[in-house]
């Protein structure tokens, strides 16, 4: 019985990745999105994310011009909830605006990497 129900458990997720994809493309069906950020951030960083572009500003150490990002979904163009999850790197990745009206729809993402030296990093954020 107790195998069964573990085949049937598997089942279940193989068949959802299946028919969804992935989790962006499952909250791109509920009229949310994704962008997935990656770059290398030697002390603090700001990702700003509107109108289908992402720019990354330096606030502090050195600026190594080697990001990717890749939206899936619509970006929001409406007061929306933005979280983020960190992929890779040693540090703090938070969010600092949510977008609404008042900001132009636009979201701040800000790496914070304290430790010395640089560090890759890679994070998904997510908004409904």
């Amino acid at each position: 019985m107790k195998n069964l129900k573990m085949f049937g458990l598997m089942f279940v997720v193989f068949a959802a990745a299946v028919f969804y994809g992935s989790v962006g493309d499952v909250h791109a069906q509920r009229g949310g999105g994704s962008v997935e950020w990656s770059g290398t951030v030697d002390d603090t960083v700001q990702i700003r994310i509107r109108n289908g572009n992402v720019r990354t500003r330096v606030l502090t150490g050195r600026a190594y011009n080697n990001e990717d990002y890749n939206f899936n979904g619509r970006e929001p163009r409406r007061n929306a909830d933005v979280r983020v999850e960190k992929r890779d790197g040693r540090g703090r990745v938070y969010v600092v605006q949510q977008p609404n009206r008042q900001n132009n729809f636009t979201t701040i993402i800000q790496i914070i990497d304290s430790k010395g030296g640089a560090d890759r990093y890679r994070f998904t954020a997510y908004w409904n």
